[in-house]
């Protein structure tokens, strides 16, 4: 890539291109300190001069070639001719960029290591620990592009773009280990058979797997689950791929995503991620029923106690569940936006909305409540309201009934977020009060959803 030349293996010339203009650094000749590199911007590349010169333009130069060193040399004139580089002769700019392109020259030292893999993810680690984090399924991915390298790079990876124009941008991390979870019940590389990475295995467990994706992201519209965005925890998806592709049973599906949100609720894979995946995925392949299955995974943790109004009091930044469940309540009391458009929450007219991606609004303004003397209750998600994403209020420090003036916001609009409508006239003194009822009714029509989804058990 520094080289600017597209492997032979890169199919893709437009993403090629794309990923090239990414990752365009640029060496500025004439940078007297640090940074002396950069990664282009627009202002950097519509530069008049050749201040930033493109790192792949020096490493392709080879001095032992006329013609090259030619091109060096009218490029330190040129560069002189322009003003840059004060204080320099040509000949000392062109020693600048000739220590530059000797970049090309210098020896990359490799170590061939014979170690488990689990092995060689700790040294790489230990090495590269202020790099880019790796991890064992990122050298999975590129131990079975050995084995099947036409599948990674055209099937694979493509359909990781399909999900994401479908609202689930994951990353391919996620989705070997949804491929792993439905083919062998496990997510730990370590401990899948060598013979599963061959074509005759691993390919129908694709199959498998891109049905059930296809089906989970159907099922999830209808609860105004449009984007892995909201989502507390992207781990549960693979337990949830697992129940649908073992038993696709839609009638009890609000029942695995009663124990979807639980999950998420309580931090199932905060810790050991792929221990926990692992235990579950043997529940599922030890069930008969998807009801049974999801009994099992419940005894994990402590379901059954209720969200409280402490719940919905906590910081609305600090609590990804608690924003996820907001959406959730106001998704299924079918609330309109606030805009002038009035589109339901996660729709465009009658079209839902692939990636929708809500936003959070306080009901009772920051800037409005600055100063007074509250109890921290300002960003609780009793003072939260969701809206959409292209929706441009400018509140300021305007009081809740200026802006549902200016806006228009309905009594009808506020309801469908269990807003009581006569909070435009709550004096600042009794905000504390009021955010704690809200928090208390949102409590209770949360405990109330759960309830539904579980109620769905079979027989």
């Amino acid at each position: 890539m520094l080289f600017g030349r597209k492997p032979y293996w890169w199919s893709d010339a437009n993403e090629w291109n794309k990923i090239l203009k990414r990752y365009d650094i640029r060496f500025d000749i004439d940078a007297k300190e640090e940074p002396y590199f950069w990664v282009a911007n627009a202002g950097i590349r519509n530069a008049k001069n050749n201040r930033y010169i493109p790192l792949s333009d020096l490493l392709a130069l080879d001095t032992k070639k006329e013609d090259d060193q030619k091109k060096l040399n009218i490029l330190a004139r040129e560069i002189k001719s322009q003003g840059l580089c004060d204080g320099m002769d040509a000949m000392e700019v062109y020693t600048r960029l000739d220590r530059i392109r000797k970049i090309r020259e210098k020896e990359v030292v490799t170590v061939t290591v014979d170690h488990e893999l689990e092995d060689v993810v700790e040294i790489f680690s230990r090495l590269n620990s202020r790099g880019t984090r790796v991890t064992e399924a990122d050298i999975y991915l590129g131990y079975v592009a050995a084995r099947n390298p036409t599948w990674v790079r055209d099937t694979f990876l493509p359909h990781l773009k399909t999900l994401a124009d479908a609202g689930f941008d994951i990353n391919p991390n996620l989705l070997f280990r949804c491929v792993t979870g439905v083919g062998e019940n496990k997510t730990r590389f370590r401990d899948i058979a060598d013979e599963f990475w061959n074509p005759a295995r691993i390919l129908p467990a694709w199959e498998q797997t891109k049905n059930a994706w296809k089906r989970l992201i159907s099922r999830f519209r209808e609860f105004g689950i449009l984007s892995n965005d909201v989502l507390p925890t992207e781990a549960a998806l693979v337990t949830m791929l697992s129940l649908i592709n073992k038993f696709n049973d839609d009638s009890q599906f609000t029942f695995a995503l009663y124990w979807f949100l639980q999950a998420s609720r309580f931090a199932r894979y905060s810790g050991s991620g792929s221990t926990s995946l692992d235990e579950d995925l043997r529940d599922i392949n030890d069930s008969s029923t998807l009801a049974e299955a999801v009994t099992k995974l419940l005894r994990r943790f402590r379901h059954e106690d209720p969200m409280t109004t402490e719940d919905f009091l906590r910081d609305y930044s600090d609590s990804r569940f608690g924003r996820f469940m907001l959406y959730l309540l106001a998704y299924r009391n079918r609330a309109l936006d606030w805009d002038e458009h009035s589109h339901r929450l996660g729709f465009e007219g009658l079209e839902v909305l692939a990636d929708f991606r809500p936003q959070w609004h306080h009901i009772f303004p920051k800037k409005y409540l600055e100063s007074k003397e509250l109890n921290g209750n300002v960003d609780a998600l009793g003072n939260i309201a969701v809206i959409g994403p292209s929706i441009n209020i400018r509140i300021s420090a305007k009081s809740p009934l200026e802006y549902v003036k200016k806006y228009k916001i309905t009594e009808e609009k506020l309801e469908q977020q269990y807003i009581e409508p006569d909070f435009i006239t709550v004096p600042v003194n009794e905000f504390d009060a009021w955010t704690h009822k809200r928090a208390e009714k949102l409590a209770e029509e949360a405990n109330k959803f759960l309830a539904e989804l579980r109620s769905n058990q079979g027989e």
